[in-house]
């Protein structure tokens, strides 16, 4: 039987968890230790997972602005989820909850996602 391509990023149970969180407000802007403390994977889990969404254009990324001295800590790097990367992420949490027998969560719809 030949191999079913998929299109897309990987979708393992972490990245689950971290598109499930982002699309709990999916207009916000996300840091990668946020994600990680509201995950419970470690940083090292999550960054990868981060870029992994960003190259499939799931995801947009941008330094916070500010001075280090106005902030009183280093700039993070923000992510937030595309109008397709919330789309997408939507259908792919459904079409795995699906493969698994699991009855789909209601995913929020969010604005301008």
């Amino acid at each position: 039987m030949p191999k079913r391509r998929q299109s897309g990023p990987r979708i393992t149970l972490p990245t689950a968890a971290v598109l499930r969180l982002m699309l709990d407000n999916p207009t916000a802007d996300y840091y990668g230790l946020e994600l990680a403390n509201a995950s419970g994977f470690p940083s090292g889990t999550i960054y990868p997972i981060l870029a992994r969404l960003e190259t499939a254009g799931w995801l947009a990324s941008y330094w916070e602005e500010g001075e280090l001295a106005e902030l009183e800590r280093p700039r993070r790097r923000m992510y937030k989820l595309t109008g397709h990367g919330a789309l997408a992420a939507r259908e792919a949490l459904a079409t795995t909850q699906r493969l698994l027998g699991v009855q789909p969560a209601n995913l929020p719809r969010g604005e301008g996602a």
